[in-house]
């Protein structure tokens, strides 16, 4: 007997992008000290995590090269904005486009650390960008992008919300939940516990 697929789910109509669930969110720590703290490790594992879902609603998870944009002490998210550099074939482009929110996942074993972004993602085909001029050097451009400028593509994820938890911000000894940040762009409240 043969399996057929699932119908698959209607991804047509995607989730509000500005929906944080508040109530599952702990912080106890200042925004500075998590924020500080997952982007010290955010800079050390370039290699990130990064979680869509295709379209029969799975998720999927692979590992790609992150940029994270240059920190701005007047908006924290631009802080924490990370690129991706991809080629128009692959699989998690076509995915975004379907379904935006993404996660990111940054990680230290050793330390017991690690960080999670819930985010917005943006396909980016201009070249031109003033963002994604930036990464273009060491040899990224020719490696990601051979025949530039046709094939140029990269993923910005911007942040909704983000949970970490490392040597100086512990989770919460009840839930093991990470502490959170939400940005602007998350919705934010005050109804966090």
């Amino acid at each position: 007997m043969a399996c057929a697929d699932p119908a698959p789910p209607d991804l047509a109509k995607a989730p509000d992008p500005c929906r944080v669930p508040q109530s599952e969110l702990y912080k106890t720590a200042s925004d500075s000290a998590i924020l500080s703290g997952a982007r010290a490790l955010m800079l050390t594992d370039s290699n990130v995590a990064v979680v869509t879902v295709d379209s029969m609603g799975q998720p999927r998870v692979r590992t790609t090269k992150a940029f994270i944009s240059p920190a701005d002490s007047t908006d924290p998210a631009k802080g924490m904005t990370v690129w991706i550099m991809t080629r128009l074939t692959t699989r998690k482009v076509d995915q975004v486009l379907r379904h935006p929110q993404v996660t990111l996942y940054f990680n230290n074993d050793d330390r017991v650390e690690y960080a999670t972004i819930m985010g917005t993602a943006v396909v980016h085909r201009d070249p031109e960008h003033p963002q994604a001029r930036a990464f273009y050097e060491n040899g990224y451009k020719e490696f990601f992008w051979p025949h530039f400028p046709d094939d140029f593509v990269m993923i910005e994820i911007k942040p909704l919300w983000l949970e970490y938890l490392g040597p100086t911000v512990a989770a919460s000894n009840d839930t093991w939940r990470p502490q959170a940040v939400v940005f602007p762009g998350g919705c934010k409240s005050s109804d966090r516990r």
